[in-house]
C-alpha cells in the first residue's frame, strides 16, 4: 500500500525499524507483503499520532497508515485493524486492568 508521504516523512526521525511481512498484529494478508514501520513511542509521536487523525479509525490507506500496534517488551498490548474498525488491548497486569475498567465505553471481551 502506499501512503501519504508527507505523514511517513513526519515520522522519520522515530523510525527504529521497517521491514515486509504478510503478518503482523491480527491480520494476515493474502495479497503483496506490506511494510511494517517500528515507530518509537514517545510524547512526540503521541503528538503526531493525534494531529494526524481525529480517531483511530481515520487511520486507513491511502491517507494514513494502517493497524496501529503498541508494544512493549515484544508484547503486544494494544492492536487494531483499522479498516475494519477493530481493536483491542492484550494486559497481563491486574493494575491497567483495572485503569481500562474506569474508561467508559471500553467493551470488556474476556
Amino acid at each position: 500500500m502506499n501512503y501519504n508521504p508527507g505523514i511517513l516523512a513526519q515520522f522519520k526521525p522515530y523510525t527504529l525499524q521497517t521491514y515486509k511481512t504478510k503478518k503482523w498484529a491480527n491480520t494476515i494478508t493474502k495479497g503483496p507483503a506490506a511494510t511494517v514501520y517500528v515507530i518509537e513511542a514517545n510524547r512526540d509521536t503521541c503528538k503526531l499520532l493525534q494531529q494526524s487523525a481525529n480517531t483511530l479509525y481515520d487511520w486507513v490507506a491511502p491517507n494514513l497508515p494502517e493497524d496501529l500496534t503498541f508494544l512493549k517488551n515484544n508484547f503486544e498490548w494494544f492492536s487494531c485493524t483499522t479498516h475494519e474498525e477493530f481493536g483491542g488491548f492484550s494486559i497481563r497486569s491486574e493494575y491497567y486492568r483495572n485503569l481500562l475498567d474506569q474508561i467508559t465505553g471500553l467493551e470488556k471481551v474476556e
